[in-house]
């Protein structure tokens, strides 16, 4: 999530929301692994399914079926050493 989150950033995450909604930054197991990424559920979709993208650029969003993702929490803070 460069350059949002840099590599050793400690994040806080909320675990009692596990629900994309509304979208935001999530801690998810998406089957390879965890990972912090922006997800946003795509309306009209069945099954429902997600959108999962990263602020760094080098890395492509992509869709899995809701059923398919663990979310662990969303990331309500963050902090950074100087």
């Amino acid at each position: 999530m460069v350059p949002l989150l840099e590599h050793d950033d400690t994040v806080m995450l909320d675990c009692s929301q596990i629900h994309p909604s509304p979208p935001g930054i999530f801690i998810l197991d998406d089957g390879v692994g965890l990972v912090a990424k922006r997800i946003e559920i795509i309306p009209s979709t069945t099954p429902q399914m997600l959108r999962i993208s990263s602020a760094n650029s080098a890395y492509s969003s992509y869709h899995r079926r809701i059923d398919e993702v663990h979310i662990i929490g969303r990331v309500v803070w963050f902090a950074r050493r100087l």
